[in-house]
């Protein structure tokens, strides 16, 4: 029931498809994040309207907010979100990093400037000087909004099998681009110790994971931060178990993405689906394209959304400016979603956003709180319409594999790349 074949190829770039139960995708492609299973204020007419390929759930959030067991009573999260097509869940190993060393280091995964070499050699602790992540052999320990949460690879496959996605991953632990050598390494053995373990929970009593009557598929995770040699070994480690996929996480520097990505997929057999962990901004999509990834997932859509930028072929629009209080043009002229088929204009989302900022509209803070009934009709319309252009930029891409027009179509997003 789990099939990935890829179809076309421009150099090293290629499109494929991936079929799962829950139907079958073109690659490359962008799962859209919906950490608690579901879109961000989306209702269920708007998951329809904004209509994403795949979407990507955090078995993390969904555990700390004990979700886990109403889920798999409902069935998983097919029937618990009423999204009916392909849904991935990610193991918790991004929330290593992000309560972790991301807030000692105040960085994020990719590393926005060059830093000198000698910083990232410093000895670091054992441990993030922080009480919020203890990392052992065994698993992980969260301190997370005053509670302790503990997660094994053995744990987060279990949570994960529970959840019912058709893609899941195995728990690991993502580094910070601050990170020294001495310390990426002992991570990367110890997260490739976890990927054996997550193998092994993942066919206990199957050969392949069956939830709820469908054919589960587990992705191995490369890591290694910044270094090529840990990259390579870390690629040709995971590419040698019996995985379905492969994940690339970690940390990146920005002017090394390309390097990185070539040495994470030096050992990965090509017959097999590669994805990029958080990673969507365009700029680096095209990169990744042109490297050989198959899939991504990013929050930009639906976080700038929220944020009031909008996404067009030439350029970016921060819809809450001034200039747009009088626009009566579409957000993109040649766009194809919901809300520019309505004619909603540029000045009409404007004033929305104007008018819930003057209102004091905010997102709920719970997100399973009357989950089908969001606050802002500003931040739905900009999050649907984001949406279509990043599954559009899909389809673009596709085409232009196929037609071995790559180059052309990343001139024509000129305003992402420069």
């Amino acid at each position: 029931m789990f099939e990935f074949k890829f179809e076309n190829n421009y150099k090293k770039a290629r499109t494929g498809f991936l079929k799962t139960p829950h139907g079958k995708i073109k690659t490359p492609n962008l799962a859209i994040v919906a950490t608690h299973g579901r879109i961000k204020l989306l209702n269920k007419t708007d998951h329809l309207r904004a209509n994403p390929d795949l979407i990507i759930a955090n078995a993390f959030h969904l555990f700390v907010n004990k979700k886990v067991s109403e889920i798999k009573k409902a069935g998983g999260l097919h029937q618990w979100s009423g999204f009916k097509k392909l849904i991935m869940t990610d193991s918790g190993g991004f929330q290593v990093f992000s309560l972790g060393w991301g807030q000692i280091h105040k960085t994020g995964k990719i590393l926005k400037k060059e830093i000198n070499k000698k910083l990232i050699s410093i000895n670091q602790p054992k441990q993030p000087r922080s009480t919020s992540v203890k990392i052992s052999e065994h698993g992980v320990i969260f301190n997370f909004e005053g509670k302790k949460f503990e997660l094994t690879p053995e744990k987060s496959i279990k949570i994960q099998k529970d959840l019912g996605a058709d893609i899941i991953f195995a728990f690991d632990e993502c580094t910070s681009p601050l990170h020294s050598y001495a310390y990426t390494k002992k991570a990367i053995e110890r997260t490739h110790r976890w990927a054996i373990r997550c193998l092994k929970e993942f066919k206990a009593n199957s050969q392949r994971s069956i939830i709820n009557g469908h054919q589960q598929a587990l992705f191995g995770i490369v890591q290694g931060g910044i270094y090529k040699d840990l990259r390579r070994k870390s690629s040709k480690f995971i590419g040698s178990l019996d995985f379905d996929g492969f994940g690339i996480g970690g940390s990146f520097g920005e002017k090394k993405m390309k390097e990185v990505l070539q040495w994470s997929l030096a050992g990965l057999p090509e017959n097999k689906p590669r994805h990029l962990l958080g990673i969507g901004k365009i700029k680096d999509i095209f990169i990744a394209v042109q490297e050989g990834i198959d899939l991504f997932d990013c929050v930009v859509p639906t976080r700038e959304a929220r944020h009031g930028v909008l996404y067009t072929k030439a350029g970016k629009l921060s819809i809450e400016k001034g200039i747009f209080a009088r626009d009566k043009k579409l957000i993109d002229k040649n766009c194809g979603c919901w809300v520019c088929r309505q004619g909603i204009t540029r000045q009409e989302i404007h004033h929305l956003f104007k008018e819930e900022r003057l209102n004091s509209v905010k997102i709920r803070v719970n997100p399973f709180s009357n989950p089908y009934k969001s606050v802002s009709k500003a931040k739905r319309l900009s999050t649907i319409h984001n949406i279509y252009f990043f599954k559009n930029l899909f389809r673009e891409i596709r085409e232009a594999i196929v037609n071995k027009q790559l180059e052309k179509l990343e001139k024509e997003y000129y305003h992402y790349i420069k």
